[in-house]
């Protein structure tokens, strides 16, 4: 896909607000959120489109968490996580509260067959232990874990009461334990699938704008710098970063994502700067020089 102006992006948008093509408000919940979202994350904050996105989404994907279907059943903690901390970032506190108390009341911290944190109560719905590789299940995923807890994090920066200790501590621990990205055995993590192009499902690390469900790993490190994980258990992860940056001292975008309506400025280019995702990686506060 090639570059993308938010001029161009706002035409795509329907006058409901959201944005896609399919028939149904509901079936437009997940592509309104990643166009939201790339307009937030490329700091366009008074873009006119994201305002209307928003109000779509309070509209039409709350249902406790954030449902992509409209029916309880199709709520899921990445969504849940996105779309809370696009409405914390918009100091759209009320709109975000919901979803924020759907976090800590249902979403345990799980990896393999350690249990680092299990909220009391029953659990939102069964079907979130097997639905896309079980969102709650055994093998927690990252692409929940990280934007749940993200949010978790940016609540208490804004000063929402909500109980986030529990989550943000285990989180913290079990980040400490994977060092980041590692499986028990040693071997990166597999988050994206096995393909062809990418057989290990690594590629999923790769730094990317603008961002779909997956996370990438400057988001990662992000959530670990901010809930004061150790550097020794981060020691991979920051050279991986380091390694891909330009003769410049910036950072390249390295991989695309399937979004069609998104504010696209750089094209995936091994060789060019991208301001955005060299924003992203100095706001880790890194020091990268002498790696």
């Amino acid at each position: 896909m090639g570059v993308v102006t938010s001029e161009e992006l706002r035409q795509r948008q329907n006058p409901d607000g959201s944005f896609g093509q399919q028939a149904t408000p509901t079936g437009r919940v997940v592509t309104t959120i990643f166009a939201a979202r790339s307009l937030q994350e490329a700091g366009l904050v008074d873009h006119p489109s994201l305002g209307p996105a928003l109000d779509f989404l309070a509209r039409t994907a709350t249902c406790g968490g954030c449902t992509i279907t409209g029916q309880r059943d199709g709520v899921l903690s990445c969504y849940t996580g996105m779309l809370a901390r696009l409405m914390v970032r918009s100091r759209r506190l009320d709109d975000a509260v919901p979803l924020l108390e759907w976090i800590v009341t249902y979403q345990p911290v799980v990896y393999g067959d350690t249990t680092y944190h299990q909220p009391t109560g029953p659990i939102w719905g069964e079907y979130l232990r097997h639905r896309y590789g079980g969102c709650m299940a055994a093998t927690t995923c990252l692409l929940g874990l990280v934007p749940a807890c993200g949010a978790l994090l940016d609540a208490r920066d804004a000063g929402i009461d909500v109980p986030v200790d529990a989550h943000l501590d285990a989180m913290r621990r079990l980040l400490i334990d994977r060092r980041l990205m590692h499986r028990t055995d040693g071997t990166i993590i597999a988050l994206s699938g096995h393909t062809k192009a990418d057989p290990h499902g690594t590629r999923w690390m790769l730094p990317a704008f603008p961002r779909d469900y997956l996370i990438d790993l400057i988001e990662l490190v992000d959530l670990a710098q901010r809930l004061h994980v150790p550097d020794s258990a981060m020691t991979e992860a920051v050279d991986l970063i380091a390694s891909w940056q330009l003769p410049d001292g910036s950072w390249p975008t390295l991989a695309s994502r399937r979004v069609a309506d998104a504010y696209r400025p750089d094209p995936v280019n091994r060789h060019r700067a991208s301001a955005i995702t060299t924003a992203r990686v100095h706001s880790l506060g890194l020091d990268l020089n002498d790696r």
